[in-house]
């Protein structure tokens, strides 16, 4: 049944401007079915449009009736696929109006199409028969056969600016067969066909227990008809109809139509989904939406709009611009065998091969200024050192023996033997030929020696002649943390 096709209401149409449940203001009549018409409404409150499908007054006092058309909306909101047509209410009104409201759709329904198209070529057929088969895949999953599969049932429209996106109508005669269901009350009674009979299978045809199969078929019938531009078997009446199902095969679509050119694999699918037993049929929609996917030649690639040849579904793969290696951590799940595409982050330094990472970094550059303290500080406290021993001294200059006798050695004196320098030479006397001069001459030469430099007629440098003790050789880590302090 058309949902959003829009046809000429009738001027005695009584329904027209009603608000039914003080929600829904009708505005127009855009279709109707076997149970019901369908109509172009708006929400009174937010203003949305929607599809108003309300079931013919006179039906409405049979509550088996009623109860099989409220079935479709519970039956299509359960499954909840993309591809199914949303559900948002139902219920019925005081007066006795039963009605299912559910979303607008703006375009054709598939009956239509090939009525002028007649046949598609296969890189239209494909995604249109992969969206079936996906809709009722989910619908399978849910317990819910639809049992009325047909070109009028599946709606096109444009979405995103892309045409042909699928939505599956009309579940109103639904087998629910899940286990919730079993001890619910029976809406069809056992030996009852239900169906449109060009697209009736031969076990619905006979009236025996209805399964998932009988979907294969009726969808098996309907991409014969994309292909070749007429159903697989006709006939004068509804049991003529039925009768080539039961007994008949069906022509092959490449020899009913061999100037198409339809790919073999194709025809293989189609003949397969039209097996008369239904243990040799394609088990169950996700392996006929599978086998649709690869046929034709075409790559597997799960598609829900037709798109012309010259364009691509495929996107380019940005982290081929990037010649550094790196482990991906993130994906994008997407069918095989199309893999996964890489992840887009910005690289970080520590994950090229050979880089320094932040924290090396930031230590190094921690190392780096205690080490320059550290040698700010020693460089103070060597430049403190004379000042303080000046002051230690004693303030008298020293008599010649003092200056040749050693200091005697205390007992928390450090092991490292102390060498006192000799006594300034006497005015007038040359440095040359001072024995003293010669000694700290030599004492300045050794490795790890402090040389000291003064001029021998610069009073100036230290007037009073005083003794500076100094360490012989380089001073130890003790002297260095208290290089001060008494001996």
């Amino acid at each position: 049944m058309p949902v959003g096709e829009a046809s000429p209401p009738p001027a005695d149409d009584p329904l027209i401007g009603m608000v039914v449940s003080d929600r829904y203001r009708i505005m127009r009549k855009i279709g109707e079915g076997g149970m019901g018409a369908v109509y172009q409404a708006e929400h009174a409150l937010i203003e949305k449009r929607i599809a108003l499908k309300i079931l013919f007054q006179d039906l409405t006092r049979r509550p088996d009736l009623v109860a099989r058309f409220l079935q479709e909306a519970k039956s299509a909101s359960r499954i909840g696929q993309e591809n199914v047509i949303d559900i948002s209410d139902f219920g019925q009104t005081a007066d006795g109006l039963v009605y299912i409201a559910m979303e607008f759709l703006d375009g054709q329904d598939l009956g239509r199409l090939l009525k002028t198209e007649r046949s598609m070529p296969w890189l239209r057929a494909r995604p249109i028969l992969m969206q079936i088969t996906k809709a009722l895949r989910a619908a399978h999953g849910h317990g819910i056969i639809h049992r009325d599969m047909k070109p009028e049932n599946v709606y096109l429209i444009s979405r995103e600016g892309r045409a042909d996106f699928v939505k599956v109508l009309d579940f109103g005669i639904a087998k629910v067969v899940s286990a919730d269901e079993a001890d619910g009350p029976r809406l069809t009674q056992t030996g009852m066909i239900f169906g449109t009979p060009e697209y009736m299978s031969p076990e619905q045809a006979q009236g025996h227990p209805p399964d998932h199969r009988l979907d294969v078929y009726a969808v098996g019938c309907i991409m014969y008809q994309m292909l070749t531009g007429s159903v697989p078997f006709t006939a004068d009446s509804f049991m003529g109809i039925l009768t080539k199902h039961l007994v008949e095969a069906p022509v092959p679509p490449r020899q009913r139509r061999p100037d198409l050119a339809i790919p073999g694999d194709v025809e293989a699918i189609c003949m397969r989904a039209l097996e008369k037993d239904r243990e040799k049929r394609w088990p169950d929609m996700d392996a006929f939406y599978r086998a649709l996917g690869a046929a034709g030649g075409v790559p597997f690639e799960p598609s829900n709009v037709f798109v012309p040849p010259t364009a691509s579904l495929k996107y380019p793969v940005l982290a081929d611009a990037n010649p550094l290696p790196r482990e991906s951590k993130t994906a994008i799940s997407v069918s095989p065998p199309s893999g996964t595409f890489d992840d887009e982050r910005p690289v970080r330094s520590e994950d090229l091969p050979g880089g320094l990472g932040v924290r090396a970094k930031l230590a190094i550059g921690i190392g780096a200024v205690l080490v320059g303290a550290i040698v700010f500080i020693l460089a103070l406290r060597s430049g403190n050192r004379h000042p303080a021993a000046t002051e230690s001294s004693t303030l008298s200059p020293p008599t010649p023996a003092q200056a040749q006798t050693p200091a005697a050695p205390s007992p928390t004196a450090p092991s490292t033997p102390i060498r006192a320098l000799p006594a300034a030479p006497a005015r007038g006397e040359s440095p040359a030929t001072s024995p003293e001069a010669s000694a700290a001459a030599a004492t300045a030469t050794k490795p790890g020696a402090r040389a000291h430099h003064h001029r021998g007629d610069d009073i100036k440098a230290d007037p009073l002649h005083r003794r500076v003790d100094l360490p012989a050789a380089a001073p130890t880590p003790a002297e260095l943390k208290n290089p001060f302090s008494a001996p």
